[in-house]
């Protein structure tokens, strides 16, 4: 299978975890990165999330139910797990589906709509700052060259 027909999760910026959607999906791949997403809840870290849905077609009225569904079981370990999700939305369709996603179970956690990677990004490493953790908040910066320009003298 294409691997840009996967979701994509990268955990390699860790308590930065960066999914990306592929165009579509099947419920089988979203079962898939659920439970991968369960294994990260149940290490009891806390992290940041950046969802990177700019490729993403409306997914289908039941995957945004389990995704709903999902949250919803496990809020107690959103709630204690994560600093927030940032997700990248660039089509107006799927801002209309994460309002319905949001809607249907509001977040447990903090909510960023970003237009951009570096946007969210950016929010994911404040999130992470405000949280104390300050050295991966600069690791992540520094990854995507959003360190602004420190100035001497």
């Amino acid at each position: 299978m294409d691997p840009s027909a996967s979701i994509t999760i990268d955990d390699s910026l860790w308590p930065l975890l960066l999914v990306k959607f592929p165009r579509v999906f099947t419920n089988a791949q979203q079962e898939q990165y659920l439970s991968q997403l369960l294994t990260y809840l149940r290490r009891g870290e806390r992290y940041v999330g950046v969802l990177d849905t700019h490729l993403l077609k409306n997914p289908s009225a039941e995957q945004r139910q389990r995704q709903a569904d999902f949250i919803k079981e496990h809020e107690v370990l959103f709630r204690q797990c994560s600093l927030g999700t940032a997700g990248i939305v660039t089509s107006p369709l799927m801002a209309l589906g994460a309002r319905i996603l949001i809607h249907l179970k509001p977040m447990p956690t903090p909510y960023y709509v970003a237009s951009s990677l570096p946007a969210a990004v950016t929010w994911a490493a404040d999130r992470l700052e405000l949280a104390g953790l300050l050295a991966p908040a600069e690791r992540v910066r520094r990854h995507f060259g959003l360190l602004a320009e420190r100035r001497t003298g």
